[in-house]
């Protein structure tokens, strides 16, 4: 059975005042979401902001995140790097201190051709052993669109099990997983604002940002998609896109940080070149929210 479905959230990384990992807070965020019913995390993506970390920070949230689930979930690391070397050590290293699987964007900036994007993928394949494989499809931020032939060529690396599709192109994705039959193709949906949609078409669960934030609630949604309730999997997930959309209105990441600082999670600011959120971009997002029921979903106090 896939253990790597349901409410998965894409985890923050809180920084210091200095900028530097702020290890506790991330264990606090862990259990906090565990609590509400999470079914794993992805860490150091895009709302992880690995990227924008060195290898030894995303090494340090990797074994803190782990330590801290304490094996209560399974622990997704992305090691998607600008290099295939850098990418190769992080693989390695999250096959050593026990990632579930590994999950890893495409080759960015540097226009490879596929055969390059495909031995990228190998030699990832190759470090991580027996420890399973998701391709990270988020074309909207790296640029580069795969089509199902390419990835039905990927497939043929016998780690890659599935996919974490952030797009919205749910069609895409259902002919995806009926061309890669017989063979189970495991799909995580990445757009929060569309989870309930994409469980229609095939998605065995959602690796979100806003799940940092409302783990519950969505927690909730994917329950009641499983028992056959689809109109209040509907219902929440419109009452969750209210939110989304106000957190959309100015950055989220910053905006996500902001409110669960507010709530007691010092998660600090977004690593440059992101920004913290100005005082009129604070006060915008604090009056916007009003007008939701944030204040009864977050399950925590906040102000």
């Amino acid at each position: 059975m896939n253990t790597l479905q349901g409410i998965i959230p894409a985890l923050l990384t809180p920084f210091d005042s200095q900028g530097n990992v702020h290890t506790e807070t991330l264990k606090r965020l862990v259990n906090f979401q565990i609590d509400n019913g999470v079914t794993g995390f992805f860490v150091n993506g895009g709302t992880g902001e690995g990227l924008l970390m060195n290898l030894d920070e995303r090494r340090l949230v990797l074994e803190t995140t782990l330590e801290a689930a304490a094996g209560r979930v399974p622990v997704i690391a992305h090691i998607g790097a600008m290099s295939t070397r850098d990418a190769v050590e992080l693989t390695r290293h999250a096959a050593e201190v026990g990632a579930a699987a590994v999950s890893s964007i495409p080759p960015i900036y540097f226009r490879v051709d596929f055969e390059a994007m495909k031995a990228h993928y190998q030699s990832i394949a190759e470090a991580a052993g027996d420890v399973p494989m998701w391709i990270y499809y988020i074309p909207q931020a790296t640029g580069v669109t795969l089509t199902p032939q390419m990835f039905m060529e990927l497939l043929e690396i016998e780690q890659i099990v599935g996919v974490k599709f952030t797009s919205y192109n749910f069609f895409e994705m259902r002919n995806l997983i009926e061309m890669a039959q017989p063979r189970e193709l495991s799909v995580l949906s990445g757009p929060d604002e569309m989870c309930f949609p994409a469980l229609t078409m095939g998605a065995v669960g959602a690796i979100g940002t806003t799940y940092n934030l409302l783990p519950a609630h969505f927690v909730k949604l994917y329950n009641a998609f499983c028992r056959g309730d689809l109109a209040e999997a509907q219902r929440l997930q419109y009452e969750g896109n209210r939110i989304i959309r106000v957190l959309l209105s100015v950055s989220i990441i910053a905006a996500i940080k902001e409110l669960l600082t507010m709530a007691g999670f010092d998660c600090g600011e977004p690593r440059r070149p992101q920004r913290p959120l100005t005082d009129a971009e604070r006060e915008k997002l604090l009056t916007d929210l009003q007008s939701t029921t944030f204040a009864d979903l977050i399950g925590m106090p906040y102000q």
